[in-house]
């Protein structure tokens, strides 16, 4: 019961942004992003997912053998070893929208994203343990709805094949799983820490407040391309 009331309270903190919500992820649902919008997109937001492995990896050498490491672990594996690497498979969807693949390797991330790298991966690295579980419980609990209708979006208005929408479709259900051991691992902290809560729940609204605003800059510069 206790770990159902932790989730509900930190829901609660992380539909404040809902990215469903936010206006870029409306135009995606509504086919009022162009092409290129989208290749814009997946050329920035490809850093955020390249670096999220290196997020987890701050957080796993940080931590004593045990469970909690354990799990990071494996996580770890889901995003970098076990198969492609799923900034790999990412790229097949900027490939789909038209973006090279090359380029977005090599290019830089727009403001709203460098910012969203950095202060993940300074969460990993120096918050609490409580406060780095709830960030990627933050992150990880919005994936599976917000990747179901990134797909649906990409094939009936834009009419991209599964290559393109492989990586929406695979996270629609594999953050389902991750974000349940995220948060069955934030309540086991917080049972041993009790007075950590707030924070965790702060973190938590912060990690989703860093994630829309991601969109913000992606919808601020579609509004001034002319």
């Amino acid at each position: 019961m206790e770990t159902q009331q932790l989730l509900h309270e930190l829901d609660a903190h992380i539909s404040k942004y809902d990215l469903l919500c936010h206006p870029y992820y409306k135009a995606w649902s509504a086919g009022t992003l162009t092409r290129e919008d989208l290749a814009a997109y997946a050329g920035d937001y490809y850093h955020h997912v390249a670096a999220f492995p290196a997020y987890l990896s701050a957080f796993h050498s940080r931590l004593e053998d045990g469970e909690t490491r354990r799990t990071v672990l494996r996580n770890l594996a889901d995003e970098e070893i076990s198969g492609r690497a799923h900034s790999d498979i990412w790229l097949d969807f900027a490939a789909g929208m038209g973006a090279d693949c090359d380029t977005v390797r090599s290019s830089q991330p727009m403001d709203s994203v460098a910012n969203a790298i950095a202060w993940f991966r300074n969460i990993a690295a120096t918050g609490t343990r409580a406060e780095a579980l709830a960030a990627f419980y933050a992150y990880e609990s919005q994936v599976p709805r917000v990747a179901e209708e990134k797909s649906k979006g990409l094939k009936e208005r834009y009419g991209a094949d599964r290559k393109t929408c492989g990586y929406f479709d695979l996270h629609k259900y594999a953050d389902v799983e991750h974000s349940r051991v995220w948060g069955d691992l934030l309540a086991q902290e917080l049972e041993a820490h009790p007075e950590q809560r707030e924070a965790a729940l702060a973190a938590s609204e912060q990690a989703a407040k860093v994630l829309w605003e991601v969109l913000d800059g992606m919808e601020a510069r579609r509004m001034t391309v002319v």
